[in-house]
């Protein structure tokens, strides 16, 4: 699981900002420890435009870089760094520090559009020291004295390395077995696509539920416990439109309009209440909706480990049933994390659910870059009685908008 990451010079981030997943207080430890003592849950506060978001990004551009690297030698890397500055820095560096059954790992990236400028990779099982794995520079990669790999398989990765690409990518084309690189491996694909308020998770759930990954009754049991009256659903496969079918037919052959009646068929989901009347989906509210996408990741964390980030938690979602969300996932995992964003102030009343070191604080530098910090900063100024939503709300903690005059902002007089 995530020990902390550090992200510099990419999109607002200018100065290298850090988020920790390391316990600074013993409260609640038997809910918020993941099993090797990490945190599960980071809460991140802060006006729009702060840069919440773009920690999210970050962590989704590592995990696509990996999987989804540039396809030659010159295709640009989709990587932006921070622009507001007459002489732009091109090169965005990240560096996050992990662990993978009971090893702890520290990767680190600079790049910059056209290459890789240095890649590195360590590890520690039981020693105090980090031993190398490998250092990549522009022209040459020096392997760890205790990594297993042969002077011919260090060719093969080498010849299929881009230089805008990451060793990770190039293990992944090869067959070689390397075990500090599988455990990388392993962590990335542990991270799940970011959550934004405006996805749509059904197409998800029903995968899901098709696989056997997660059970229906588990779903109900989440929604009825959140008070929506819901006591069954049921998911009704359809044939694809007959006049989408009719313009396929336009411009395909007849093989290649079945295989694509099968791709594209429909989906009706109806919920059943009091046992008895029906709604379709889209009758429901957009809360109903969102928590049963939800309920649907919040089995998938305890049935895996699993690293999610979700922006705007709070979109749709009743104060209480966030809370709801939370209490269930600190109670029912055990390895699992999740980055969550939000601008909901009233969750920082819930003190007996809430631990100082889960709570951070996103606010713009004078140059508009994103700094980021922990409330445990403010550890010498806040009390066991404090409120930290009064705290917050007061602008005591920053991270919050710098609103000025509402006055004379429009022009022109009243009718």
């Amino acid at each position: 699981m995530l020990k902390f990451i550090k992200i510099r010079n990419f999109k607002s981030i200018d100065e290298e900002i850090e988020l920790s997943f390391e316990p600074l207080e013993n409260r609640l430890d038997d809910y918020y420890l993941t099993k090797d003592k990490n945190l599960k849950l980071a809460i991140i506060y802060g006006p729009n435009a702060s840069g919440k978001t773009n920690i999210i990004k970050a962590i989704k551009f590592l995990k696509d870089f990996i999987f989804n690297p540039p396809s030659t030698k010159d295709k640009q890397i989709k990587v932006e760094p921070f622009k507001f500055k007459d002489i732009i820095d091109e090169v965005v560096e990240f560096e996050l520090e992990f662990i993978i059954d009971k090893t702890i790992y520290n990767y680190k990236l600079s790049l910059t559009k056209d290459k890789i400028v240095k890649e590195e990779l360590f590890f520690k099982r039981d020693s105090k020291r980090f031993s190398r794995a490998f250092i990549r520079g522009i022209d040459k990669v020096e392997w760890g004295r205790k990594i297993k790999i042969s002077a011919s398989q260090k060719e093969v990765l080498l010849l299929n390395t881009l230089p805008n690409n990451s060793i990770l990518s190039a293990y992944l084309k090869v067959n070689l077995e390397i075990d500090e690189i599988d455990d990388v491996i392993k962590f990335f694909s542990s991270i799940l696509p970011p959550i934004y308020p405006n996805i749509d998770l059904t197409g998800f759930v029903l995968n899901k539920l098709e696989k056997g990954e997660i059970l229906k009754s588990d779903i109900i049991k989440i929604l009825q416990n959140a008070d929506f009256s819901i006591d069954d659903f049921n998911i009704n496969e359809d044939d694809a439109d007959e006049d989408f079918i009719k313009f396929l037919e336009k411009f395909a052959d007849i093989e290649e309009i079945e295989d694509l009646k099968e791709k594209v068929k429909t989906y009706e989901i109806l919920f059943t209440h009091y046992k008895k009347y029906i709604l379709n989906y889209d009758e429901e509210s957009r809360g109903t909706q969102r928590f049963y996408q939800l309920a649907t990741i919040l089995i998938l964390l305890t049935k895996n480990s699993y690293i999610l980030p979700i922006d705007e938690i709070e979109s749709s979602l009743h104060p209480d049933l966030l809370k709801f969300f939370i209490l269930i996932f600190l109670t029912n995992t055990t390895n699992s994390q999740i980055i969550m964003t939000t601008h909901l102030r009233e969750l920082l009343l819930e003190k007996e659910i809430l631990r100082n070191d889960a709570i951070w604080f996103c606010e713009k530098r004078e140059n508009g870059s994103t700094d980021l910090f922990s409330l445990i900063d403010f550890k010498s100024e806040i009390r066991e009685n404090s409120s930290i939503y009064n705290f917050y709300k007061n602008g005591k903690l920053g991270a919050t908008p710098n609103i000025k005059n509402f006055l004379g902002l429009i022009d022109g007089k009243k009718e």
